[in-house]
């Protein structure tokens, strides 16, 4: 290794380690890191001139007031940087800007109006962005990264192919429209395999190479994990379940006989269930009867090491924990 990229995987470590371990001393980096003092102090040095890392004075030590000065501790400077995470769905758009650590300073959420189209959406997604940009405040073209969730199939290079719930789309570069008017790349991915992704690195499913996420919306859909790699498929479509006649069924006919029921309308039902009303108990036990019928099919042929369900139809019931499969 050239001493270049010996100097940026050290460097990385460094980030990496302060992320998920917060404010250190040099002492306790050393320890992290397993780095001499002179590396750390050079590459510290350099953070802090680049503004990505500060220090944080201690506070007073208690007991002997003898005792030496305390060591400085070292932080990423909380104001270095952002990311923003775009949720599009049906009847929302859901802004979410971090710091560089995983921190959410901020949220934005505004609803979706019925029969909107491709443009008016786009529009929207734009305006919740600048909003949610302007709390922290940070201009769009100054976060580092931006990652729009759809629920739909996107090919490789970030192309919408196909989608039920947001059809104004198919067939359109989001990414690329979102980047050149923001002045920043955007990612496009299918939401489902975005959020396998989020449980594997942060949730449920860590120190798991083998997952199924199974995304419990209007439209249940899957993400496959397998060895660490998320399979998207040739086309984009891998977990696309709700596209089987087998495994389809409608959960707003399920739950309430109507297929246009809104979101709150199918959380009311979860909520009336736990409230013990015989009716939406029945009715969530026959949801719940053929989402394990997918899982089940998926397992059996996947063989996954653990299976995380999410979504929103349920915000009104207990918490899905996730199953460690056998």
């Amino acid at each position: 290794m050239s001493p270049d990229l010996h100097r940026q995987a050290n460097t990385a470590t460094v980030l990496r380690t302060l992320a998920e371990h917060g404010p250190a001393s040099l002492a306790n980096l050393r320890q992290l890191t397993r780095l001499s003092r002179p590396t750390l102090e050079a590459i510290l040095a350099d953070l802090a001139t680049a503004e990505l890392v500060a220090q944080a004075e201690p506070g007073q030590p208690q007991g002997d007031v003898r005792a030496g000065r305390p060591a400085r501790n070292y932080l990423i400077n909380p104001d270095a940087g952002f990311v923003a995470g775009v949720d599009v769905g049906r009847h929302k758009v859901l802004v979410t800007i971090a710091e560089l650590t995983g921190a959410v300073r901020t949220k934005e959420r505004t609803e979706v109006p019925p029969r909107i189209s491709g443009p008016e959406l786009l529009e929207q997604v734009q305006q919740t962005m600048i909003t949610a940009a302007a709390r922290i405040p940070v201009r769009l073209d100054r976060l580092h990264g931006v990652t729009v969730g759809v629920p739909g199939a996107v090919d490789g290079s970030g192309r919408i192919t196909r989608s039920v719930v947001v059809p104004q789309w198919d067939g359109h570069d989001i990414g690329r429209v979102l980047g050149d008017w923001a002045g920043v790349p955007i990612m496009v991915g299918n939401d489902a395999n975005l959020a396998v992704l989020a449980e594997q690195r942060l949730g449920a499913a860590r120190l798991c190479r083998d997952v199924v996420y199974i995304l419990a919306g209007r439209r249940t859909r899957a993400a496959f994990m397998i060895n660490g790699t998320v399979l998207t498929g040739r086309h984009g479509e891998a977990g696309e379940i709700g596209s089987v006649p087998e495994l389809f069924f409608d959960t707003p006919e399920i739950l309430l006989g109507d297929q246009q029921a809104d979101s709150e309308q199918v959380t009311g039902v979860f909520a009336a269930a736990r409230a013990g009303d015989p009716d939406s108990r029945a009715r969530v036990r026959r949801f719940s009867c053929e989402l394990a019928r997918s899982i089940r099919f998926l397992i059996t042929v996947l063989d996954p090491e653990m299976v995380v369900i999410g979504g929103g139809p349920g915000r009104g019931r207990r918490p899905v924990h996730p199953c460690r499969c056998r």
